[in-house]
């Protein structure tokens, strides 16, 4: 190409990411922890067929009222294409391989409704920069496909390309933005409803895509950035480790860290936001305490099992001790997160949740490129021993002991 396109290659890769997730969901596909349910993917045999679905889009927009400076109301003709590699539009022109040529991967609603973006961004919207990527979600969300445009959206963070060009001024998308924090945090359908509606009478008024407005609003945030932080557990050949270890991924798990943990348990690296970090560790500290002073005063009263060893019940209260207080603050993560999502501040400079969606799956492309660059491909083995089959007495009195520790960031999981 002959104009300066820098954004080409990293678009690309945002969409073959989405078209890997479409083509994984069956009929969902998790990313991270987050469930989607993308609409259908329609294929084409010919570009007779491409042809008269690209008119069908057009005239959906134009029956709708959807404006893109007047681009969705000039026709679009397909042809096909000799060549095999490429699919492309120019001058009114879409121009696709068909299937004889080996066009097959060409023949698929993604990779259509790219190169109508391209007609629908407009003669000035060169190359795959801010203005094209904003159509395109824009689109998505015209044609009643939401969830690719989510997707998308996710897609495009994941290779950095957050900014989003707009031409209306910055407080209507504010408002935007504001009103459809107000839908996903109402209380039922009928209000949901309401707020949408609204929206969406805004953002047709302004040509604004939904997932544009929060672009926007998210870019203006300047938040912390993943990180790796070392907490050492104990000395090498301690007893017992494996068993601490085990707690502090329990409260990381509930603090979206993701863990590294040396071969002899004596050091865990975290992966995930500072603040993160720092109240998972200080938690830690707090119940790790807790939890070797309630087990020596369980091994001092503890006159039903003399015949098992000491260290046996040891581990065995703190396996319990430590599972009990994973599922603690994973209830207590899951309250906090829909108590945010439904009572968050209108301040907020995005929706909660999917400002906790971003987080999750920030930290969890951070980890995977941890995992890629250090080349690690085993699993601890520290977790797999478990004590309580042997002295399940200890165990329950450490489930038992855990119920009652103080936690003292509990209620701030997941906010």
């Amino acid at each position: 190409m002959t104009i300066s396109d820098p954004d080409r290659q990293a678009t690309y890769r945002a969409e073959d990411r989405l078209q890997r997730w479409l083509a994984t969901a069956n009929p969902s596909v998790t990313i991270d922890v987050t469930v989607h349910t993308p609409e259908a993917e329609a294929r084409f045999v010919a570009p007779a067929d491409v042809q008269r679905y690209v008119d069908r889009v057009l005239d959906h927009l134009r029956e709708g009222a959807k404006d893109y400076s007047g681009q969705q109301r000039l026709p679009v003709r397909v042809r096909a294409r000799r060549g095999h590699a490429r699919a492309e539009y120019g001058s009114g022109v879409l121009s696709i391989p068909p299937f004889e040529v080996g066009g097959a991967w060409a023949l698929r609603e993604s990779v259509v409704l790219h190169e109508l973006a391209h007609h629908l961004a407009g003669p000035n919207a060169s190359g795959h920069g801010a203005p094209f990527r904003a159509t395109f979600i824009r689109l998505l969300e015209d044609i009643g496909k939401p969830v690719w445009a989510e997707l998308l959206h996710l897609a495009f963070a994941s290779e950095a390309l957050e900014s989003v060009e707009h031409h209306v001024a910055d407080d209507t998308i504010a408002k935007l933005a504001k009103i459809l924090r107000q839908a996903e945090r109402a209380s039922n359908e009928h209000e949901r409803a309401a707020y949408l509606a609204k929206a969406q009478s805004l953002a047709t008024r302004h040509s604004i895509a939904f997932a544009v407005a929060r672009a926007h609003t998210a870019a203006a945030e300047r938040r912390e950035q993943p990180t790796e932080r070392t907490v050492v557990i104990g000395r090498p050949g301690q007893r017992g480790l494996a068993r601490y270890v085990r707690l502090l991924l329990a409260i990381g798990a509930a603090n979206d860290l993701r863990p590294l943990i040396s071969f002899d348990s004596t050091r865990v690296y975290l992966y995930g936001f500072p603040a993160d970090i720092d109240v998972t560790t200080a938690m830690y500290e707090s119940v790790l305490v807790q939890m070797v002073t309630d087990c020596e005063s369980h091994l001092r009263s503890d006159d039903e099992t003399p015949h098992i060893a000491t260290i046996t019940r040891r581990l065995a209260f703190y396996e319990g001790y430590a599972a009990r207080i994973g599922e603690r603050l994973q209830g207590a993560r899951a309250a906090a997160r829909a108590d945010a999502v439904q009572h968050d501040e209108p301040e907020l400079s995005d929706s909660t949740a999917l400002a906790l969606k971003a987080k999750e799956i920030e930290v969890s492309d951070y980890f995977a490129e941890i995992l890629r660059k250090q080349n690690i491909r085993g699993s601890w083995r520290g977790g797999r021993r478990s004590s309580g089959y042997n002295a399940p007495h200890s165990y329950a009195a450490g489930d038992s002991a855990a119920r009652r520790a103080r936690l003292g960031s509990e209620r701030a999981l997941g906010a």
